[in-house]
């Protein structure tokens, strides 16, 4: 049978023909594997394998000039695959070719496996590497075994497989035209195969040195091994024998294959080399990413700045005194805002310095600013602004600040909404009141107002002159001033000169500020008053808008429309009826409305000792029956949900007109007689005649609105109005008390809308005795809601009744 390639899966012993010990089973080699050197082994012919510390063997003279690509004159091939032409023989063999048979072949001829691999024959001899060398080969095996032959004298010198003198793409034996022995790595030649494998050109050339000498002679064709269908050429074709496991035998023809150098070493070394310069990098990065920079420093100091925080200023400055240099600054020019930029830090080794530009709002004045730089030093490896007076301002010396002096223009004026003037002789004292009157500034004032005022400066004490100082005192005339800490202590003796003038600022005057009075609604109102002998309040709003458009007061003095306080009494039912229908009573609901009612602990009685017996609620609300209100309270409303509704009308929170008001207040009620008594305008609730023109305003317009009083400037921060759903069904029966209830006899013209009030206050002197009552009546006609209180008048549809239905009747 025919021989198999010992590196054929199947090949696993000599052919059946021999008498050899079987080989060890065959396998195909690990191409990506290492090879390993074998271990130094005798052979036949008495020599070892080379080593390092081994002299190499002698060798015989080199062939002259080889030819390269074709065979020498000898019949040697040029690049070591084929066998030179023995004495008396026939020509070698040579890759592509099949071999002559050997005489002395111990078995049938073998064929050439493809791409010029030459299996040997599997005797003791070649299995043990040794025996006659192959045609072509010296006799000393010195080619076989890696040595060069030296030209000169024919000792063999150790070959280093991947190293090469030259760039030949084979090697050759016994020199070149040069004299020198040369091996190289080339790939096999197309007709060789290989997929493109580099083959090995060092070591074994050919069959090895103790293979067989081919065979003489024709020769069956030899049969092609399997192979698989993918491309694994290199395994089974062409190119060098692949890589053994350690301890195997070499096959035959098979040459211990040269020491490689690893290119493992090579990669560690690039990837620690590549660790430690990223390490290095990495340490540098954050060396400077971690060291303190100089914006950082002039970031804060530029915050502090702003926020006027001087004593902050000493943890980025080193120096001079920040605190006390900007502290002075600021008080001598009275400032409200201080806004800084800084440019970009210019850094030379541990100093340099970075511009800057700051602008200040000056109470009483326009914004001025100015430009400096700051200087930097770096120590302890922090940077810090080196501070000094001439840093806080250019060319300020030690010990001195900056002041300013002033002059001021004209004064704005209190206007009404046409345009009126609410000062002087012919304006009433109401009005007058709440424009607010003009005085000398104190010390006190001076200190409240800042460095632009002066003692005996002429500003507003009282109203809405006070209130609006800023906008009426305009903007006063400026000359600052570089002058000693000492003597900026005392303003009136500043002084301008030309030697410590710094800067001077133009004034603006004082603009004036629009009141929403309507001055004819004014004069209704002051008319419809003015002949009560008892103390009177009176507000008129806009229901649409929330203006203000009529206060009177009488006497005058004080501005009770404003700022008095009083318990409602009745004209609070207008609440506790809306929070009754936003539960779900209806207005033609029947209620009844006994003499009295306790509902437990307290009888409540009508005013009058009057009974109604069963009404509708439309009824109750226009004859003003306590007790009926009461029952619906107590047995449908909680505290929290009747204060809830209060508060929808504006109480417990301050109204803010710019001039003083009292707060209405409506505590929520603790147990049932305290609800009771909170739901008729009793008990803790208090209010002003300005609060309570609101809630009859919020009827007709739907929404409840916070008063206005100024219009120029507009009002800002006002709260947005708050709708009321059942404000329409509170309409008719506001009409009622008016057409046939308790202001029934009041004398209002036209379709005015109301509700009467008496609330008692003080304490009785004894049991039996009556509590004096504050006389109230709310209302609105068309757009105009009112509301007006006299002190201890009585009745409210008899007194405060008829002053309202004047008022009403003169719009």
């Amino acid at each position: 049978m025919d021989e198999r390639s010992p590196r054929q899966p199947d090949s696993s012993r000599p052919p059946e023909d021999t008498d050899d010990t079987p080989a060890p089973p065959g396998r195909p080699g690990n191409p990506y594997r290492i090879p390993q050197r074998p271990a130094p082994a005798e052979g036949p012919t008495g020599f070892e394998y080379p080593r390092a510390d081994t002299p190499p063997p002698a060798a015989p003279p080199s062939p002259p000039h080889p030819v390269h690509g074709g065979r020498d004159d000898a019949g040697t091939a040029a690049h070591g695959w084929g066998s030179g032409i023995p004495e008396g023989g026939t020509p070698g063999w040579h890759p592509g070719e099949e071999p002559s048979a050997r005489p002395d072949a111990p078995g049938p001829a073998v064929g050439t496996p493809p791409h010029g691999w030459h299996p040997g024959v599997p005797d003791e001899d070649a299995a043990a590497f040794g025996g006659s060398p192959g045609p072509g080969i010296p006799h000393d095996g010195a080619a076989a075994h890696g040595w060069q032959t030296s030209p000169a004298d024919g000792t063999p010198v150790p070959y280093h497989p991947g190293l090469s003198d030259t760039p030949a793409p084979g090697w050759h034996p016994g020199g070149s035209d040069e004299g020198e022995t040369t091996r190289t790595w080339s790939a096999v030649p197309a007709d060789g195969g290989g997929q493109g494998v580099p083959a090995y050109q060092g070591g074994v050339a050919g069959p090895g040195p103790d293979a067989p000498p081919p065979a003489t002679g024709p020769q069956p064709p030899a049969a092609a091994p399997e192979r698989p269908a993918d491309d694994f050429d290199f395994l089974y074709g062409g190119g060098p024998p692949g890589p053994r496991e350690p301890g195997e035998p070499l096959a035959p023809g098979q040459a211990p294959p040269g020491r490689r150098r690893s290119r493992r070493g090579l990669l560690i070394g690039v990837i620690a080399g590549i660790a430690a310069l990223a390490l290095v990098g990495g340490g540098v990065s954050w060396f400077v990413l971690t060291r303190p920079q100089p914006e950082e420093a002039l970031d804060a100091y530029a915050a502090a700045w702003e926020e006027r925080d001087y004593a902050g200023l000493a943890a980025v400055t080193t120096g001079g005194d920040p605190a006390a240099v900007l502290g002075g600054i600021d008080a001598g020019l009275g400032l409200e805002e201080v806004r800084v930029e800084i440019g970009a830090a210019t850094v030379d080794g541990s100093a340099g310095s970075a511009p800057y530009e700051v602008t200040v709002s000056m109470q009483g004045s326009g914004d001025w600013g100015w430009e400096g730089e700051l200087p930097l030093v770096r120590q302890d490896g922090a940077w810090l602004v080196d501070f000094s007076p001439g840093v806080a301002y250019p060319g300020l010396g030690e010990g001195q600040v900056l002041a300013r002096t002033a002059v001021w223009g004209e004064r704005g004026s209190i206007l009404a909404a046409d345009g009126t003037p609410m000062e002087g002789p012919d304006v009433s004292g109401t009005l007058a009141m709440i424009a607010g009157s003009l005085g000398e500034a104190t010390e006190e004032d001076v200190e409240r107002l800042g460095p632009a005022y002066g003692v005996g400066d002429t500003i507003g004490v009282s109203g809405l002159q006070r209130t609006y100082e800023e906008r009426l005192a305009g903007e006063a005339a400026t000359t600052i001033l570089m002058v000693g800490a000492e003597q900026a202590e005392d303003p009136a003796s500043l002084e301008a000169t030309e030697e410590n003038t710094v800067a001077t600022l133009d004034g603006a005057d004082g603009q004036d500020v629009v009141t929403s009075f309507d001055m004819a609604v004014q004069n209704a109102a002051a008319d419809a008053v003015i002949g009560s002998d008892d103390p009177v309040g009176m507000v008129a709003v806009r229901a649409s808008t929330g203006e203000i458009l009529a206060a009177a007061n009488v006497p005058g003095g004080f501005n009770r429309a404003f700022e008095g306080q009083y318990p409602p009494g009745s004209s609070l039912k207008i609440i506790s009826y809306v929070s009754l229908l936003d539960q779900g009573l209806a207005a033609d609901s029947t209620v009844e409305c006994p003499k009295e009612y306790d509902p437990g602990g307290w009888p409540f009685v009508n005013a009058g000792g009057g009974e109604y017996g069963t009404q509708t609620v439309t009824e109750a609300f226009a004859t003003s029956c306590n007790t009926a209100l009461v029952a619906e309270v107590t047995q449908r409303l909680s505290p929290q949900s009747l204060t809830a509704t209060a508060e929808q009308f504006g109480m417990n929170a301050p109204l803010d007109i710019g001039v003083p008001a009292f707060e209405p207040s409506f505590p929520s009620p603790e147990g049932s007689v305290m609800l009771g008594a909170q739901s008729i305008g009793q008990g803790h609730v208090l209010t002003s005649p300005l609060h309570m023109a609101t809630v009859p305003a919020a009827i007709a317009d739907g929404s409840w609105r916070h008063p206005v009083l100024v219009t120029e400037p507009a009002p800002e921060g006002l709260p947005e109005p708050t709708a009321l759903p059942n404000a329409a069904a509170l309409r008719p029966m506001m009409r009622a008390v008016v057409t046939g209830g308790t202001a029934q006899e009041a004398g209002f013209q036209g379709e005015v809308y109301g509700k009467t009030g008496s609330a008692e206050f003080g304490t009785p002197e004894g049991e039996d005795d009556e509590l004096p009552t504050h006389a109230w009546m709310v209302g609105y006609k068309g757009d105009i809601a009112f509301a007006i209180v006299v002190e201890g008048g009585g009745g409210g549809g008899s007194v405060a009744g008829p002053l309202a239905a004047a008022f009403t009747n003169a719009l």
